[in-house]
């Protein structure tokens, strides 16, 4: 996908002790391998994950932040880099990711992105394109940063 090795798949989430005794929840989902490494971030579309009772954020992240309050759709933003953070969670990578009724999130040199439901390949083929067209905002200029020293949420 435009340069970047790609790995598309389904997935089931399973959350034990809901309503029913365990509920299921299905993905698409889309891995871009990137050139280099981010400061492991994530931003949803907050109805992909309410249902799991929990938010994708990375490791040691931290709380989650709502960015903005009142956005509709609900969004959740999180970086363990607060400047990253402030780079990355402009209008446009927002808006191109509640367009694209997505979620990914930066882990390393991978860049990991899902949808509700099992949808269509061709459907997760556009979800790895919008992905590639996150990837293309994300900021040159940032360090690699060691991943013990990674804490807290940004924006």
């Amino acid at each position: 996908m435009r340069g970047y090795g790609t790995t598309l798949f389904h997935l089931a989430a399973v959350r034990r002790g809901g309503r029913y005794g365990t509920d299921v929840h299905f993905y698409s989902v889309a891995v871009l391998a990137l050139p280099r490494s981010f400061p492991d971030t994530v931003a949803s579309v907050g109805t992909l994950v309410h249902g799991l009772r929990m938010d994708p954020l990375p490791p040691r992240a931290g709380a989650p932040v709502h960015v903005p309050t009142g956005r509709k759709p609900r969004m959740i933003a999180c970086s363990v880099d607060p400047t990253f953070a402030e780079l990355i969670f402009t209008e446009r990578v927002l808006h191109m990711t509640a367009d694209a009724k997505m979620g990914w999130r930066l882990h390393g040199d991978r860049m990991i992105g899902w949808i509700k439901e099992r949808k269509p390949y061709e459907r997760v083929i556009d979800l790895a394109e919008a992905m590639a067209d996150v990837v293309a905002e994300l900021p040159a200029s940032v360090p690699a940063r060691d991943p013990d020293d990674q804490e807290g949420c940004g924006r």
